[in-house]
């Protein structure tokens, strides 16, 4: 009967390797796509294409790790034209600037959406330990 115990024991990590990268992708992807719609629902501008096609998941070190983000390269450019100081405006958009109030997008949907993720995660681990 121990060595039932220690074999299931130590079988538990490979179990739950696939199932818990599978929820963690899943929900990445469900992050990125409610971020996405954040942005439809905010004022439309040449602005919000280039963060909308920003919102995307990337792989992280390894199988158990996705990382969401906007902004980056599509949304980066010069403060001003020839200043060569890089300029993010989805952070302007997200933070606000002294010209322009925040209009949020990125945190605001994950604090909205983090019980559910969380739940999801929590309902692959326990799939899989039943």
């Amino acid at each position: 009967m121990v060595d039932d115990l220690e074999s299931y024991l130590l079988s538990l990590p490979d179990k739950l390797r696939e199932p818990i990268s599978d929820a963690l992708r899943e929900q990445a992807f469900r992050l990125s796509d409610a971020q996405r719609a954040a942005l439809q629902t905010l004022e439309q501008s040449p602005e919000t294409g280039a963060m909308e096609a920003s919102c995307t998941v990337a792989p992280g070190a390894n199988d158990l790790e996705y990382i969401v983000q906007a902004g980056g390269d599509m949304t980066t450019k010069e403060v001003r034209d020839g200043s060569g100081q890089p300029y993010d405006y989805a952070e302007a958009f997200e933070f606000g600037t002294s010209h322009q109030p925040a209009r949020p997008f990125f945190w605001p949907t994950y604090q909205a959406n983090k019980d559910e993720i969380h739940q999801a995660i929590e309902d692959a681990i326990g799939e899989v330990l039943k």
